[in-house]
């Protein structure tokens, strides 16, 4: 063993090979379940919208997302794109979408 400590925090992210994984826990009606957001570069307030449409078939238009009381403004233009680290969200969060599921 060397005198150096570890920790076992988990990283921010975990590149792997071209992608970036970023696991997040999603809290919806009563459930919390597991995604995981696979992108080429940092993810966004984009990407977690999408991602949310398709596993729980709630239009990006219908969804609210909250981190921590915050709520994310993916839905505006100008923060589509803006990474979901500037909120502090990294992989292991817990986010909170509420909406109402519909046909897509």
């Amino acid at each position: 063993m060397s005198g150096q400590s570890q920790t076992n925090s988990l990283p921010p992210t975990r590149p792997s090979g071209e992608h970036v994984y970023t696991k997040l826990q999603v809290h919806f009606g009563g459930d919390v379940q597991d995604i995981v957001l696979k992108t080429e570069k940092e993810p966004t307030c984009g990407d977690l919208a999408k991602v949310l449409q398709n596993a729980y078939r709630i239009s990006i238009d219908n969804q609210l997302i909250y981190y921590r009381g915050q709520r994310l403004h993916h839905r505006h233009p100008s923060s589509y794109d803006r990474a979901l680290s500037k909120y502090g969200i990294f992989s292991g969060n817990l986010v909170k979408l509420v909406g109402k599921r519909g046909l897509l």
